[in-house]
């Protein structure tokens, strides 16, 4: 079986083995029985330990020869001596992968490289395929919702997909893109990679149907030429958005600790993500708010913005933000002048950014936002200001209808308000293929505030940033990615 085959069998397991399942509650082999059982697996699960027994409402079998039906995908949390002994068990009876969470192997040294050495050599022998060792596990949301990370995390199935030679890593990306409400479709963490190899899975990303942009945090390459290779190739269809650990003297010693890696020059690495369109981020948090924009926006065709603020100082600082991006915040058409002033009350700033004065009807705003859209000598649009229908309505909260003023009806409205805008967005998006970004203090404490309209927008993989700095640098990267695009193809 090739390379893309095993993962495609990994990434597709009808039946699963937890060979080294425990009773007791908080160790690794308890909560890998747990989170494929609480994120709603369709498959079939089997713990193996030799005392047998039962674990929430599953059978436990003393070995794997003792399951009556065939597996799929092996976990395996054994001690280290234990785990080639256990690979070889999964061969006999014909697994064809596994996923080893054991740690103490070539990271700890000179015994736990000859451990390792002993695994691998265990697994191409018996050919399982083999995730690992010392990972967090592996998460598949196409087709049967298979949750298998140390971390409880349970993130919607979406079109993202996450490689990590961080364990800790890839299961903080899955903690906070599922508070994001931002849906993934694989995570692997891929360990030592003592056998398949983050090269291995990039190779399987170009043509799975399921994968729109892939994320990765990567301490090192092992064989730099065949990285480059499939990577050009991954990158001519989908994004790919790298994390680069092991930056600085520091941090190289940490990653030769963590995974046993050793992580190349920091320029070399900078220099072939230039070469291969790589999008390369210093921060986890800007790597998710690309990652989201990808997913939900069309590529813009040029770098020229258009700014529309709902008062004056956001709009300065969106357009030092884009110009310090790179992005180049156009100077405004007549024609487009013409349209906005027939919107506009005569005290507008007639210019870009559009300054819509606060206290101009939200129409007018939404409105304004449209016909930079329609101009053809902008590419993007970055909005500021919206979702404050909710804390409008909220501090009104505690007070009745009473003569001459219906409290029920204007918070109502208000709420609608912003519904309204929200539908009127995403039909702009659609209608005139252009990105549309936004910067709203109100996504801060959303979810606190249940302000359902910025809640709305995450559920369509849209985000809205607290400050004018996020959108652009976002922005900077969609155009960065659409002109490699160009160029290549």
């Amino acid at each position: 079986m090739d390379t893309i085959n095993r993962i495609e069998t990994l990434f597709n397991p009808k039946s699963i083995a937890i060979i080294g399942a425990s009773k007791t509650i908080g160790k690794w082999g308890f909560k890998f029985v747990l989170h494929p059982i609480k994120g709603g697996y369709q498959g079939k699960i089997y713990p193996v330990n030799p005392s047998g027994g039962e674990l929430l409402g599953q059978k436990i079998y003393t070995s794997v020869e003792e399951i009556p039906e065939p597996v799929d995908l092996a976990f395996i949390l054994l001690p280290p001596q234990k785990v080639a002994d256990a690979i070889r068990s999964c061969g006999k009876v014909k697994i064809p992968t596994c996923v080893v969470i054991t740690a103490g192997f070539k990271e700890i040294g000179a015994e736990g490289d000859r451990l390792e050495a002993d695994i691998k050599t265990a697994a191409d022998a018996a050919d399982v395929a083999m995730v690992g060792p010392n990972c967090a596990g592996m998460l598949s949301a196409h087709p049967y919702n298979l949750h298998s990370m140390m971390q409880p995390a349970f993130p919607p199935p979406g079109q993202i997909s996450i490689l990590s030679q961080s364990g800790n890593v890839a299961g903080s990306l899955l903690h906070m893109l599922d508070r994001l409400d931002i849906g993934i479709s694989r995570c692997v963490s891929v360990g030592n990679q003592a056998q398949l190899n983050t090269t291995d899975f990039l190779e399987y990303m170009i043509d799975d149907a399921q994968t729109s942009v892939v994320m990765a945090y990567i301490e090192s390459v092992a064989d730099g030429s065949r990285f480059m290779d499939v990577v050009r190739r991954l990158t001519k269809v989908k994004p790919l958005l790298v994390v680069k650990g092991g930056q600085t003297d520091t941090g190289t010693r940490a990653a030769k600790s963590h995974t046993g890696a050793i992580a190349g020059s920091a320029d070399v690495f900078a220099s072939m993500c230039r070469q291969c369109g790589i999008i390369q981020f210093k921060d986890v948090e800007d790597m998710i708010d690309a990652a989201t924009a990808f997913i939900s926006l069309p590529l813009p065709q040029g770098n020229r913005v258009g700014i529309v603020a709902n008062g004056g100082g956001w709009g300065v600082l969106t357009a030092d933000a884009c110009i310090e991006a790179g992005l180049d915040v156009v100077e405004l058409s007549s024609e487009t002048l013409e349209l906005l002033d027939k919107r506009l009350p005569p005290w507008w700033n007639r210019q870009n950014p559009v300054d819509m004065v606060a206290g101009m009807s939200r129409g007018a705003f939404f409105k304004a936002a449209e016909i930079l859209c329609q101009s053809n000598q902008i590419d993007s649009i970055i909005i500021q200001g919206f979702g404050y229908g909710n804390a409008n309505a909220n501090v009104l909260e505690p007070y009745a209808d009473e003569d001459g003023m219906d409290f029920t009806q204007y918070k109502a409205d208000t709420l609608n308000s912003d519904i309204r805008g929200l539908n009127f967005i995403l039909d702009l998006v659609k209608k005139y293929q252009k990105p549309i970004l936004q910067a709203s203090e109100y996504t801060v404490g959303a979810d606190k505030d249940q302000n359902e309209a910025i809640l709305e927008f995450r559920k369509n993989n849209m985000l809205i940033f607290p400050t004018a700095q996020r959108p652009a640098d976002v922005l900077a990267r969609l155009v960065r990615y659409s002109h490699y695009k160009e160029q290549i193809n």
